[in-house]
Formats: C-alpha cells, sequence, structure tokens
C-alpha cells in the first residue's frame, strides 16, 4: 500500500516548500516557491551542463548562480504535478506519510523562507549539490527551518543499510 503524500494540490504561496515526483517516482524534486510564478531551488552539476532551453514564462527573470536556480514553476515542475510540502505535522502522521512529503518541524514565517533561498541565489549558493548530503530537500528544508535534513534520502539510506 502506498504511504499518502501531501494534502490536495492547492496553488503555492510564496514561501511554501514545494516538490514533484521525477523518473515515474524514483524520487522527488524540492524547491522553495518565491511568488511571481517563480521556484529557487537546488540543482545538480548535470543539469548545468548546457544553458537551460528557452522559455516564455521565465524569460529574463530567470538566473542561475552556480547549482541555485530561479526558474519559473513550469520549468521546475517539468509536466509533473505540485505538491507542497507539509511543516509541523504531528509525529503519528509524519510516520505514516511518505518520506519527503512533510516534516515535523515548524516553518518560518514566508517571508524569512524566501529571503534565505534568495540570499543563496545572490550569494554563495548553498554548496556543492550532492545526493545524499547536500541535495534539493536539504535545501529547502534549510530555507524553511534552518536544519537541512532530507527525508527521503534519509528513509532510503536506512532501507540500504538495513538490507546490507
Amino acid at each position: 500500500m502506498a504511504l499518502p503524500e501531501s494534502k490536495p494540490a492547492r496553488f503555492p504561496q510564496p514561501g511554501d516548500h514545494i516538490y514533484c515526483r521525477r523518473k515515474n517516482g524514483l524520487y522527488d524534486h524540492h524547491g522553495i516557491y518565491v511568488g511571481d510564478d517563480m521556484v529557487i531551488h537546488l540543482q545538480g552539476k548535470a543539469k548545468k551542463l548546457g544553458p537551460l532551453p528557452a522559455c516564455h514564462k521565465c524569460g529574463d527573470k530567470r538566473v542561475e548562480n552556480g547549482e541555485i536556480a530561479k526558474v519559473c514553476i513550469n520549468c521546475f515542475l517539468q509536466g509533473e504535478t505540485v505538491q507542497i510540502y507539509d511543516y509541523g505535522v504531528p509525529f503519528s502522521e509524519f510516520e505514516n506519510r511518505k518520506r519527503g512529503t512533510c516534516s515535523v518541524l515548524r516553518s518560518k514565517p514566508p517571508h524569512e523562507v524566501i529571503s534565505a533561498a534568495t540570499g543563496f541565489l545572490e550569494g554563495n549558493g548553498f554548496g556543492p549539490y550532492n545526493m545524499i548530503f547536500n541535495n534539493c530537500e536539504h535545501f529547502a528544508m534549510y530555507c524553511k527551518t534552518g536544519k537541512a535534513d532530507s527525508h527521503q534520502i534519509e528513509m532510503n539510506f536506512v532501507a540500504v543499510c538495513v538490507c546490507m
């Protein structure tokens, strides 16, 4: 039986931590919705190998600084459905949800979340992408809470360790 994800999707509000499926659900990609249909996210080096495809929506609002990018929500989603990461959920709900969709931690106010994400975009970035130790979920959770966690990776890492 599949674990539930976030509550039914609503259009994101500025400061929301959003995510969408990638590779047919193999993993989820995370970012911070900053308003004006734009998302700031951490991307791996593989995503930076060539110029981003032209987008009439992003246009001149698109920004890349190292591995941090600000793109329109359509470019972020790549045809997938937006989901909103929930914060401050009770532990009992957290335990019964799909990993990487919610946290028991409380979120900072939206203006602080947007300020953190924008600061990484305009500053020195969030550090080099690393799937295990510094990924897009770490980035989004840090912007929201000040703590860099990746629940989807932690769960997969525990599963691999238990199976070995």
